[in-house]
């Protein structure tokens, strides 16, 4: 059964601060979304889409401080460098022992998500997002593979000529960024650079990163734009103190395991990658976007992997990635549009594993090259019945192959060569109807799919070689919901059931290795929210949450809760500027999470919480400058909460300490022209 006891309570907290209603004397802007392929109001869009455009300003190194706040992303921050942020949005993406499974991923169009589904967002300049649109329920699942949601992400472009120099500094970080615009009426250049350190927050979990993006802007035509863009990303060293058992969590929160230091656990990371696109918006608008890339990974795990069929306990993987995608749309009648397109994306991993040799390099147990592609087709089409009623529907094909080469046999370990493909189609219908100009009503229905992404085909559970008996997981899912918005208010209400059949679970995760399997049938029913209100010209306050049963349906589980879920979230945030004349903006944030089961037998839960942040910052301006300064307090109260689980974790130790109590002030100069 639903709880919704606590997320009542915390809604109560959120609504006692927001209470006093002002009439605002300016109307808020016009939303405007993307997530149906053309620029669309946000009320007559016929899906569960939010925007969000992040602060400027802080120390960013987590993508789970840009996306907490948005309804039905659970955010997960390991506060561990070693590990990516963990995200999930109406559980998919919940099994995840690392990177980001289940949810789509693309920056400027350009995706960050592989074949198999697997992307991350570590290597993301998160400084210079200017915006962030989250498309979720059944309209995702015309993304492709793994699409339970999409997560788009906009670079920031910049209106004139600056210079920007800034350095941030809290107790256990620090950074300095560069930025370079260079702007005209046909194009604009951008430069920006970015050096972050950290001692950690636990023994044995110091970090660096350093970060780069180039991005060159050129307008053709009046309707003709042209985008080139490299990224490039290097983490010398990222030291992961490992994930603690409840009852190590419990004794203290802040220590690391002993076997972080035994082998030297620690990642280090290179990234490289161009793109480029070209892009029409004239009367049949067309964009075409080639990208490639290399992304260089060395891990010490915290086992020495000595068998001989083990695989090792050190990791080096070199992954060679490449891809193509288009798409055009064009007119078929007066009311009917359709977008049509396809893409090609290409993955080449050389992997060794060696053993770990207390934290030296020993000998040779791993030696193979993966290969993912895939190739897509897609067909979506708008058709707007009237001036109130507005149908939007897809159909998606993809054809996914997998190619395994073993060139490590010895002894008793045997070839485990294979190949392994995956024909699957998804398509959604959804439909908005604007019953006032303040007021819709929308409703989609949709069919997915979910492929197993190359590192869970890695390890069968009964320990042997690589486990191509996994299926892919299909879904269905439904929803309903209204939207609401006036000069003073946004809001929006959904309900959602998903069923899923062969479900991807994670079988057993011990030593940074994890296992997975099918599970029969999970069902989900939820329902989110979000609300916006600008009180006034001084008062703005946000307030998203969602509560979220997902549970297995059939076998030895059924009726348990899915883990890695939390079963209600919620997010409050109050933004002041006390006066005009006075350049102060003052943010205070609270975020409460339900407790989160860690494994499918509901053994044990990190437990719920709730812990509150607060900013504040000032800008100055004197002829062609501008000065920023700001300061932060995050964890105000110093909770000591779980930030995140390892699910299914076979050696017990299933928790993520979250950071606590942190004080961190910053500032910054630009100098416009």
């Amino acid at each position: 059964m639903l709880r919704f006891k606590p997320l009542v309570t915390a809604s109560s907290l959120a609504v006692l601060f927001i209470t006093p209603a002002i009439n605002a004397e300016e109307p808020v802007e016009i939303i405007v979304v993307s997530a149906t392929n053309s620029a669309q109001n946000w009320l007559q869009s016929p899906a569960s889409v939010d925007i969000s455009w992040p602060e400027q300003s802080g120390l960013l190194f987590d993508s789970a401080q840009l996306l907490q706040g948005i309804a039905g992303l659970q955010a997960d921050s390991r506060a561990n460098f070693a590990q990516d942020t963990r995200l999930s949005v109406r559980g998919f993406g919940s099994r995840s022992p690392f990177g980001i499974r289940g949810i789509y991923l693309q920056q400027d169009d350009i995706p960050l998500s592989a074949p198999d589904g697997q992307g991350q967002l570590a290597s993301v300049l998160l400084d210079n997002i200017q915006s962030i649109e989250v498309l979720r329920g059944p309209l995702a699942v015309l993304y492709g593979n793994g699409a339970g949601a999409v997560i788009s992400l906009n670079s920031r472009q910049p209106r004139q000529s600056e210079l920007t120099a800034s350095a941030a500094l809290s107790e256990q970080h620090q950074q300095q960024q560069l930025n370079l615009a260079l702007v005209n009426d046909q194009q604009s250049l951008q430069l920006a650079a970015k050096q972050f350190k950290t001692d950690g927050y636990r023994p044995h979990s110091r970090a660096a990163k350093d970060q780069m993006q180039l991005s060159w802007q050129r307008q053709l035509t009046d309707s003709l734009q042209l985008n080139l863009r490299y990224d490039w990303a290097y983490d010398p060293y990222l030291q992961d103190p490992l994930s603690l058992s409840p009852e190590q969590w419990r004794e203290n929160p802040r220590q690391s395991v002993a076997a972080a230091r035994t082998f030297d656990t620690e990642k280090t990371v290179k990234q490289r990658q161009t793109s480029i696109s070209l892009s029409d918006d004239s009367t049949n608008p067309f964009q075409l976007a080639l990208w490639q890339g290399e992304r260089d990974i060395s891990q010490r795990l915290a086992f020495p992997g000595s068998a001989i069929t083990s695989a090792g306990g050190e990791v080096l993987l070199n992954r060679q990635y490449h891809g193509l995608k288009g798409q055009y749309q064009l007119i078929l009648h007066n009311n009917v549009n359709a977008v049509i397109g396809g893409s090609a994306v290409q993955t080449d991993d050389r992997r060794f594993g060696f053993i770990n040799d207390f934290g030296q390099r020993g000998e040779l147990r791993r030696d193979e090259e993966n290969q993912a592609s895939n190739l897509d087709g897609f067909i979506r089409v708008n058709y707007q019945a009237n001036a109130d009623i507005n149908w939007h529907g897809g159909w998606r094909y993809t054809d996914l192959a997998y190619q395994i080469t073993d060139y490590f046999i010895q002894g008793d370990n045997p070839d485990d060569s294979g190949r392994r493909n995956y024909y699957q189609q998804a398509f959604a219908l959804g439909v908005n109807w604007q019953l006032s100009s303040q007021l819709a009503w929308f409703a989609s229905a949709g069919k997915g799919f979910e492929t197993p992404t190359l590192a869970e085909l890695a390890y069968r559970p009964d320990g042997g070689g690589i486990n191509l008996q996994l299926d892919a997981s299909t879904n269905r899912q439904l929803e309903t919901g209204l939207k609401w918005q006036n000069n003073q208010q946004r809001a929006s209400f959904s309900l959602f059931t998903i069923a899923t059949d062969n479900e991807i679970i994670a079988q057993s995760s011990d030593g940074g290795r994890t296992s997975f399997a099918n599970a029969s049938k999970t069902s989900r029913f939820g329902l989110e929210f979000q609300w916006h209100y600008q009180l006034s010209a001084q008062w703005r306050s946000e307030l998203a949450g969602h509560i979220l049963q997902a549970e297995f349906d059939d076998g030895v589980r059924a009726g348990m809760q899915l883990p890695g879920v939390a079963g209600s979230e919620l997010n409050w945030q109050w933004h002041f500027t006390p006066l005009s004349t006075l350049p102060l903006h003052v943010t205070l944030q609270g975020h409460y999470r339900s407790k989160v089961y860690t494994d499918d037998a509901n053994s044990d839960a990190a437990p719920a919480a709730i812990y509150f942040n607060a900013s504040i910052n000032s800008q100055q301006r004197y002829q062609q400058w501008q000065f920023s300064q700001w300061l932060s307090l995050n964890n105000i109260t110093d909770k000591a909460y779980v930030g995140a689980v390892v699910v299914n974790q076979a050696n017990g130790r299933s928790f993520e300490p979250a950071a606590g109590r942190e004080f961190a002030a910053g500032i910054s100069a630009t100098y416009r022209w």
